[in-house]
C-alpha cells in the first residue's frame, strides 16, 4: 500500500497545500508515529498527490457524460459538481469513495 493510502486509510484527508507541501485533516488526531512515517514519506506523498492531481480532468458540470462510463460527479468544497474522468474503474471507486455526495440539508 502507498504512502498516501496508507494515511488515507487510518482516516485522514490528505491535499496539496499552496507551496506545493501537503495538508492533513485533522492534523490534531495524528500520533506521533503517524507525524514520523509522514516525515519520512513526504516526498512520495506529495509525488502521489501531484500525479493525481495532473491525471483527473476537471471541468464545470453541466450534465452526465453518459458516453464515458468512467465519468463521476464530484464536488468541489463548497458542493458544487463537477464531472470527473476516471483513468479506470479503480480509480473510478477511489474517487467516489474520497468524494461522495455532500449530505443534503433535510430541513431546506
Amino acid at each position: 500500500m502507498s504512502a498516501l493510502l496508507k494515511i488515507m486509510a487510518a482516516g485522514f484527508d490528505v491535499s496539496m497545500d499552496d507551496n506545493g507541501g501537503f495538508v492533513i485533516i485533522p492534523a490534531s488526531k495524528l500520533t506521533q508515529q503517524q507525524r514520523e512515517f509522514l516525515k519520512t514519506h513526504k516526498a512520495e506523498i506529495i509525488e502521489e498527490l501531484t500525479a493525481e492531481n495532473n491525471a483527473v480532468e476537471w471541468r464545470h458540470y453541466t450534465e452526465p457524460d453518459i458516453k464515458n462510463p468512467l465519468t463521476v460527479i464530484g464536488y468541489t468544497p463548497a458542493g458544487n459538481p463537477v464531472l470527473v474522468a476516471a483513468q479506470d474503474e479503480a480509480h473510478k471507486a477511489f474517487l467516489l469513495r474520497m468524494n461522495p455526495s455532500p449530505k443534503v440539508n433535510q430541513n431546506d
